[in-house]
């Protein structure tokens, strides 16, 4: 886009040379042209402005009385040393006592007095009175011809029928001044773009920012302080910010006395979190900055970005209908659930591993007013204690060595406004458990190495396959947090207790597994359905599915998974000598023999390893434990 330049001259003759010296820079410049000295040039200027001029070029002492009327530069046409000489041989013709006019006096003239032998009397104006007043008196004194800028010294030349000499510019002082005017321009531009860049910034800043000065005046107050005070910037630009805003106390950091950080105030019936902070120049402080942002602004980023975390995997992916039952038991387990989901309560499922209790969590979960915020699970047991504090709270950077740069949010923080899974809670240790306790009574918690309390809105289910009772008696589990977290309970059913699922149940997991390996599904005989049927299932649903995946993956027609059912059936057979002498039949065994023959059949087979064994049956190391401790099994 082209430089808009206006130039004002002092008498019509210098168009020529202007338009001239214009053309070479006709890619570069838009030019305006016009006529006036001194206070006649100001509203010519003005106009100029007002069609967008950029930069205006005149002559001296107009130059000089322009830049105080108008706010754009203003650059002065320099007349030369030769110029003025050649006006002086000009002048000499008619007189030897010369004066010429000019805004500032000129050194060095006794030179060319000397070498012309004349004498030359400054006349130093300011305005259009001096000017004439300074001419006159300059005649009155014997000067016999005038040296001027404009067609006003002619005029008052012959008015005194004295001769008036013309003294203009030369074409390369007018190229140097518009290539000044041009770099000016362009200059101006790129500082009004910073300018508008910054403001742009400022102003889209969701905070309030406002800033004074060493006198506790306000030179900034963006579009966020407008909203935040309901004043316009306009209203308070200039003021004293102690009387404009009391509250904010700014007058106390420009006197040393303190910063303000993260400070909490009402303004009108909002709440505002404050902090200010001195503006230092060397060793003096010479302003002071605020910010301030409202509380509810806050927790509305701060819901965002926790349900962001939905995005990361914090999300619940099972719904009630995964539950499929003919069962009685289960059926009402599934009625509590969906009575239990839209209370806000802590929920305590109790069951054996395998029992489904994540997925009737997540299920509670999507039932829940809180299925579009997360859904964050972790296992008590397996989590060592000292990670399983900063997994569940959270830590600063530099709690301690390895931590990572910046801190990490901990679970309860990133399921906020919807709900944590505590599976195994009973394996908690007992410093956690108080922790515990505080977060679930408080709704708050504090990061390892942190003193910064956060606020959390979750809702707790928790999971155990132990009898928690039992460890609250023992003194291994805490009272006041087993009354805390045992609001409402509900009891999962084991496999054994819902035989009449397990048909359907196969038949979902094997069309799964059948798709994930990309097989036709399989047609069980009743003969193997029933064997399934009767199983012990220890490890239960997860157990079953266990079962089911490696039939699907090992076999390739229905006589192949036949087979393969009845080896899986002889690992729960009679074994003769293990539970009495004599040579019983499998319907004729109770649950507890086929659990006891289980094991040891399973024990055998991985040469007594307790993770082999507890992995091929698809229980935990622990549950394995106490299967065998309350089968007095050793």
């Amino acid at each position: 886009m082209k430089i808009k330049l206006g130039f004002i001259g002092s008498f019509p003759i210098q168009t020529k040379i202007v338009k001239e010296v214009a053309t070479l820079f006709e890619d570069e410049i838009e030019l305006f042209i016009d006529y006036g000295i001194l206070e006649d040039a100001i509203p010519k200027a003005k106009r100029f402005v007002s069609k967008g001029a950029e930069v205006i070029v005149a002559l001296g002492g107009t130059a000089k009385m322009l830049e105080k009327e108008i706010d754009i530069p203003v650059i002065s046409i320099k007349i030369g040393i030769l110029d003025l000489i050649k006006a002086i041989e000009n002048a000499k013709k008619f007189g030897n006592n010369i004066g010429l006019t000019t805004e500032v006096p000129i050194n060095g003239l006794e030179i060319i007095e000397k070498l012309y032998d004349i004498k030359i009397k400054q006349i130093i104006f300011s305005n259009k009175n001096d000017f004439i007043y300074g001419i006159t008196s300059a005649i009155n004194e014997g000067t016999e011809v005038i040296i001027g800028k404009s067609n006003i010294t002619l005029e008052t030349a012959a008015e005194y029928k004295i001769k008036g000499v013309l003294v203009t510019f030369s074409r390369e002082s007018l190229t140097e001044t518009i290539e000044e005017a041009i770099k000016t321009a362009k200059m101006r531009r790129k500082e009004k773009e910073q300018y508008l860049r910054l403001q742009t910034i400022f102003n889209s800043l969701t905070e309030g920012i406002i800033a004074i000065d060493r006198e506790g005046r306000i030179t900034d107050f963006n579009h966020a302080a407008e909203t935040i005070f309901k004043v316009k910037s306009h209203e308070v630009f200039g003021k004293k910010s102690s009387n404009k805003f009391p509250k904010l106390k700014l007058t106390e950091i420009l006197e040393g006395k303190s910063d303000s950080k993260n400070e909490i105030i009402n303004i009108g019936h909002t709440q505002i979190l404050f902090s200010a902070l001195p503006v230092i120049m060397g060793k003096n402080i010479v302003g002071a900055v605020a910010t301030l942002r409202k509380a509810s602004e806050i927790q509305k980023m701060d819901s965002k970005i926790r349900k962001k975390m939905v995005s990361r995997g914090f999300a619940a992916h099972y719904t009630i209908d995964h539950f499929s039952t003919k069962s009685s038991v289960m059926k009402k387990v599934i009625d509590t659930a969906k009575k239990y989901a839209p209370t806000d309560f802590n929920i305590l499922l109790i069951g054996e591993s395998g029992t489904g209790k994540e997925v009737l969590a997540q299920s509670i979960h999507q039932l829940s007013k809180r299925k579009k915020a997360p859904f964050v699970a972790i296992n008590c047991s397996v989590v060592p204690e000292n990670l399983l504090e900063s997994e569940l709270f959270g830590y600063e950077e530099g709690a301690f060595t390895g931590a990572k740069k910046g801190g990490k949010l901990g679970l309860f923080e990133i399921a906020h406004g919807g709900t944590i899974f505590l599976d195994e809670i009973g394996s908690m240790p007992a410093k956690l458990q108080a922790k515990l306790l505080r977060v679930l009574q408080e709704k708050e918690v504090m990061r390892l190495g942190g003193e910064r309390i956060v606020p959390v809105d979750v809702r707790v289910i928790a999971a155990t396959n132990q009898d928690i009772a039992e460890a609250v008696k023992d003194g291994r589990f805490r009272k006041d947090l087993y009354y805390r977290l045992n609001v409402l309970t509900i009891n999962l059913p084991t496999l054994r207790e819902r035989k009449e699922d397990i048909p359907e149940i196969i038949e979902v997991i094997m069309h799964e597994q059948c798709k994930k390996f990309n097989k036709k599904p399989f047609n069980l005989s009743k003969s193997s359905i029933k064997k399934l049927v009767d199983f012990p299932w220890d490890g239960n649903v997860r157990e079953l599915e266990n079962i089911i995946s490696r039939m699907v993956l090992l076999c390739e027609n229905n006589k192949e998974v036949d087979s393969f059912i009845e080896e899986e059936w002889k690992k729960v057979s009679l074994f003769p000598n293990q539970i009495d002498n004599k040579e019983r039949s499998f319907n004729h065994l109770s649950i507890k023999d086929l659990e006891i023959e289980r094991l040891i059949t399973t024990l055998k087979e991985c040469g007594f390893n307790i993770s082999k064994a507890a992995s091929r049956l698809g229980i935990s190391r622990s549950t394995l434990y106490r299967k065998m401790k309350s089968l007095h099994f050793n």
